[in-house]
């Protein structure tokens, strides 16, 4: 009887955990296309403000191909691309020449106003708390001569992006434990994330005008040479 009883329970956590993996991967799925709508917005506003002559040269910062190479796409315009990252990615776009170089973000290897166009997507919220966030913030301001183009999600935003938890970066850590069991997002363990208001991105990039897009979802922070830097 004890057997019995051991492998219909054993049966029961089986047929719940293959349920969850079941649902996570559902919600995964229908947010996969609206993730790519929303980097794909954000791609087309910066090639709005940055016009469609004379683009030069782009630093991507803490960069890839993306999900789904949305990226290439963005590589495509610019005459160079080169693309920092701690963990290099492997990119090949025809046509363009693209370097990718191992270094961090906080403190780039290059010369002041190195790159027209300074590009980077959803990572500052990755490198640290409030002092990395500011090295991070003044070396793109620093390596681009004309504009750059910088989001991260909003962290008044009732989703959290990584989880795709309700409020889960409010959460104390070892509720964030917990949640991550029972998350559908990308996050495998509790990591250090950062996430930025609007009013934390106007003390980073104070030249730079900051918007909120996305259903507010996210925030961009962007200066041109070609447009007006006011508030």
């Amino acid at each position: 009887m004890a057997a019995i009883v051991y492998n219909s329970e054993c049966q029961s956590i089986l047929a719940r955990s293959f349920l969850l993996k079941k649902g996570k991967a559902l919600v995964r799925g229908a947010v996969r296309p609206l993730h790519r709508y929303f980097r794909g917005g954000k791609i087309r506003r910066f090639l709005e403000i940055i016009g469609e002559t004379g683009r030069g040269g782009l630093l991507d910062v803490g960069g890839g191909s993306g999900i789904s190479d949305e990226f290439i796409d963005l590589y495509k315009k610019f005459e160079s691309v080169t693309v920092v990252n701690l963990c290099p990615p492997e990119i090949a776009v025809p046509g363009v020449k693209v370097r990718v170089i191992k270094a961090d973000g906080r403190d780039l290897p290059f010369a002041d106003g190195s790159f027209d166009w300074v590009f980077s997507n959803a990572v500052i919220e990755h490198v640290g708390g409030w002092q990395d966030q500011q090295r991070f913030a003044a070396e793109i301001r620093r390596v681009a001569s004309k504009g750059y183009f910088v989001t991260t999600p909003n962290l008044y935003f009732p989703i959290e992006p990584h989880a795709l938890l309700p409020l889960y970066q409010f959460y104390p850590p070892k509720l964030k434990r917990l949640a991550l069991q029972i998350s559908p997002g990308y996050l495998s363990e509790v990591e250090d994330i950062n996430l930025l208001t609007k009013s934390q991105m106007k003390l980073l990039f104070p030249d730079a005008n900051v918007t909120a897009v996305n259903a507010r979802s996210s925030l961009i922070a962007f200066a041109s040479s070609r447009v007006s830097r006011g508030r």
